[in-house]
């Protein structure tokens, strides 16, 4: 069994859509598909949640009626059969029209819960699911609409790993039984209604968790997630022209690449995936041809002196000082506030009485962060600044790798604000400004490879 997952762009168009059902069903092998928005579907429920909020219910019906005409063009294009055609139109009409009736509730309370936000972005999947559905029967294929809306079991409060479990469980009972009668199930990206809501607890781009957690849930034989690229490159090529395709990650490169601001692959796909040891491995929609890149276990070492460099911006740098000698539980009060308000920090930089470190700028509660820090050290706010990470195995245990990248930042006259070496030494951090983000990857691209 294979669990296949199609991003927003490879769900993009009724042209689109239909090459996702030639991979489909190239082959006779048993899969499931998770399938994101159409391009664009996301954003547009999220402005119509916006105005909703705002008490604008004519720009929120002028949104959705650009939802229903894009769904309604590409059905044209997708679905011959009349019936099935005109019961796939009433199905968009109808849950456009709810998701109406829904927003009209939100312009009346003036508040958007992280659960009525979900609500509102899970449309997207739900329309493209079950256009992909339809097209495939259209197509003489046995397949089924499954709407992972109620998958979350009921009474659960608390996100954490158990809960993945249970969701996994839930997920397994749902999709096997159609497996075993030879269906492809076309599944919502969108799961549940989680407790803090979904984009809370795993962020945007949840969909590509959702494949892993189905994969893992039904014994994949492997993971695919098919986007826009060959697979994961060596740097962003809108970035470095010259970045070339990587054959094989293992695991632990691709979650630090993933989390250090590669876009190919949400950060949180990779854990059901290596709980049940799975090969994921990252395809080219429009180029189903290319093996593109397997993330395995182990990996692979290559001749090269890394795998990837990659960046990650909107970064802020917070250094605090110590009011008195820093002593025992300057970093427990500070730690503590982070976790408080649930802000993740990427990198740690420490001396005798000062810690610096980073995190997400955009985070609305770092002003109330720093507040609360103020009565017992001065803090330092330096924005604008992004990490650069260069990553892979071939780096560990092997002298001079840290002086190349620092001579070759050096020569690029980029300027550096913290740096940091993980035990594993497969990731060389750096801080940077962001404005010199783009020199700095051809740089380091430049030297090392």
């Amino acid at each position: 069994m294979f669990s296949y997952k199609f991003g927003g762009t490879s769900m993009g168009s009724a042209e689109n859509i239909t090459q996702v059902a030639d991979i489909l069903t190239r082959n006779t092998e048993v899969k499931s598909v998770v399938v994101s928005a159409m391009s664009g579907i996301t954003d547009l429920l999220i402005s119509a949640g916006a105005h909703a909020k705002a008490g604008k219910m004519e720009d929120v019906q002028k949104i959705l009626d650009t939802i229903k005409e894009k769904h309604f063009f590409a059905l044209q294009n997708l679905i011959n059969d009349a019936e099935r055609q005109a019961l796939t139109r009433g199905f968009i009409e109808t849950q456009i029209q709810k998701l109406y009736e829904f927003l009209e509730a939100i312009a009346i309370i003036q508040e958007i819960s992280p659960r009525s936000h979900d609500q509102i972005v899970a449309l997207g999947e739900i329309l493209s699911a079950y256009l992909l559905s339809a097209h495939l029967q259209d197509r003489g294929f046995q397949s089924e609409f499954v709407n992972l809306e109620d998958i979350v079991p009921s009474g659960i409060k608390v996100v954490n790993r158990k809960f993945f479990e249970k969701v996994q469980e839930a997920l397994k009972n749902r999709i096997e039984p159609l497996l075993l009668e030879g269906k492809i199930p076309v599944i919502t990206g969108f799961f549940g209604r989680i407790p803090g809501g979904i984009v809370g607890a795993v962020g945007r781009g949840y969909s590509d968790f959702t494949a892993s957690l189905v994969g893992s849930a039904c014994n994949a034989e492997e993971i695919q997630i098919w986007t826009d690229v060959n697979g994961i490159l060596s740097a962003d090529p809108r970035l470095v022209s010259d970045a070339i395709s990587l054959e094989i990650l293992s695991f632990e490169e691709a979650s630090e690449l993933a989390n250090f601001g590669a876009k190919v692959i949400h950060p949180q796909t990779i854990w059901p995936a290596v709980q049940h040891n799975i090969p994921v491995r990252i395809k080219n929609t429009m180029n189903p041809e290319n093996p593109g890149t397997a993330i395995t276990a182990n990996g692979k070492k290559t001749n090269r002196p890394f795998k990837s460099v990659t960046a990650k911006k909107s970064i802020t740098v917070l250094t605090m000082h110590s009011f008195e000698m820093a002593g025992h539980g300057f970093m427990d009060k500070i730690f503590k506030i982070f976790s408080d308000y649930e802000i993740s920090i990427d990198l740690i930089s420490t001396s005798e009485a000062s810690v610096s470190v980073t995190v997400n700028g955009n985070n609305p509660s770092l002003e109330k962060v720093i507040q609360e820090l103020s009565p017992f050290c001065r803090v330092e706010e330096e924005r604008k600044k992004a990490i650069l990470a260069v990553i892979g195995t071939e780096m560990t245990g092997v002298p001079g790798i840290a002086g190349r990248i620092f001579t070759a930042l050096g020569n690029a006259n980029i300027n550096l604000k913290m740096i940091s070496q993980g035990a594993t030494e497969l990731n060389i951090s750096a801080v940077i400004d962001e404005e010199n983000v783009k020199i700095a990857l051809e740089a380091i691209h430049k030297e090392l490879l």
